[in-house]
């Protein structure tokens, strides 16, 4: 009821409809190009295909998708976390799952389902094997924060396996057979990355800033206390497996906000996410389980932030642009019409509300459902538009909009 509440009348935002628009125009080796200049690993685009190329339902398709992906993380979390049943019922009404998440059709609540499913096999990891590595697979390649969480969770079971080796190498050798898959993709998808594209994005607020809109009623100090106290519980009860994936999990998070991407709440929520995940695996590391005093923190964080409000939903600038695209279908209604469009993010948010006889061309005068268009698009977003390739291109297509 939530989801349906946020997302009625709603208009999709930039990023959501931008990988619409990739996965409903372009095939399964063009997503694999386009990665070096997006930056997304192909599975969400993938994931969206069949919806996107069918076309119906717009943007209700897009967001019943997103909500059974979450509905399904949700299952696992309930039926194999070893937390309490108020614990659950606090971490599912807390801010990141009932306001973000829930509502925001992106590869990351794919990141949380398969995060889940992995942790809820945890136990029987060494029984599972093959499903264990092709779901740490999967996770990596949802995107970058998925890959930050996915590493520890492979060099964890690298460890585990290569200890075993003398009883058992079939484990060692399927680990390291799926390590060497990893890197396949990651250089199929993003070798030869073009630095010429502009990396200036611009950042809107600090990370410190955003991790405190995050956590409020909270702040950033106060999580990092909650985060020391997890340290020192899971040190003391021996559950070093959990202690290492919460470590290297944080350091692969502010590595890529420090050096890549500043990010936005959607991302930083994944502190609060990989804190879950430690405790989880540190539940079913060994008996007996983490009692309830000992996941207090996390019982605490959770039921705090279920008074957090996030102002993230769409605006009405988004409504605004669809109702532009229905003015468009109905003066153009079945002539076919070139519309030169100056902003590629007006464009991405428009596009699929637009009827086949229209054709919205880029500053270059490239379709920007072509995979060209698509890779020009960043060429164009945060620079300014020059005047001299609009008279240009005007006069080179007089008849285009």
């Amino acid at each position: 009821l939530t989801a349906i509440f946020f997302n009625c009348n709603c208009t999709p935002n930039f990023d959501e409809a931008h990988a619409y628009n990739i996965a409903r125009y372009l095939n399964p080796a063009e997503i694999f190009t386009i990665s070096k200049t997006e930056g997304h690993p192909f599975l969400w685009y993938f994931l969206l295909m069949p919806i996107a190329k069918m076309h119906l339902g717009y943007p209700y398709n897009l967001f019943l998708l997103n909500l059974l992906i979450i509905l399904s993380a949700f299952y696992f979390l309930y039926k194999y976390a070893p937390f309490s049943t108020l614990t659950k019922y606090l971490i599912t009404f807390s801010a990141p799952f009932l306001q973000l998440y829930v509502s925001y059709a992106r590869s990351y609540s794919l990141t949380l389902l398969l995060l889940f499913i992995l942790l809820s096999i945890y136990e029987k990891r060494s029984q599972k094997t093959l499903l264990y590595l092709t779901l740490i697979i999967l996770l990596a390649n949802t995107n970058i924060i998925g890959f930050c969480l996915a590493a520890p969770l492979g060099l964890l079971y690298l460890k585990e396996t290569y200890a075993l080796r003398k009883k058992n190498i079939t484990p060692v050798l399927l680990t390291f057979t799926f390590g060497l898959l990893e890197i396949l993709l990651i250089i199929c998808q993003f070798y030869s990355y073009d630095t010429s594209i502009p990396s200036h994005t611009p950042i809107f607020s600090s990370l410190e800033e955003n991790l405190n809109k995050v956590f409020f009623p909270l702040n950033i100090q106060l999580f990092i206390i909650i985060v020391l106290i997890t340290i020192f519980t899971l040190c003391k009860n021996k559950r070093y497996q959990g202690l290492f994936f919460l470590i290297m999990a944080n350091i692969g998070l502010l590595l890529l906000f420090f050096n890549i991407y500043s990010g936005n709440l959607h991302h930083h929520a994944f502190f609060y996410i990989i804190l879950i995940a430690a405790y989880w695996i540190g539940c079913t590391e060994e008996e007996p389980n983490l009692n309830a005093k000992q996941l207090l923190p996390l019982s605490i964080l959770a039921f705090l932030m279920i008074f957090n409000i996030y102002d993230y939903r769409k605006r009405q600038y988004y409504n605004n642009l669809r109702e532009s695209a229905i003015s468009i279908n109905q003066k153009y209604p079945n002539q076919p019409v070139n519309i030169f469009i100056l902003d590629p993010f007006t464009a991405d948010i428009i596009l699929p509300y637009l009827t086949p006889n229209i054709t919205l061309l880029n500053q270059t005068a490239t379709a920007v459902t072509t995979l060209k268009g698509l890779q020009e698009f960043l060429y164009y977003f945060y620079i300014p538009i020059n005047s001299d390739t609009i008279l240009k291109t005007a006069q080179k297509f007089p008849d285009t909009l």
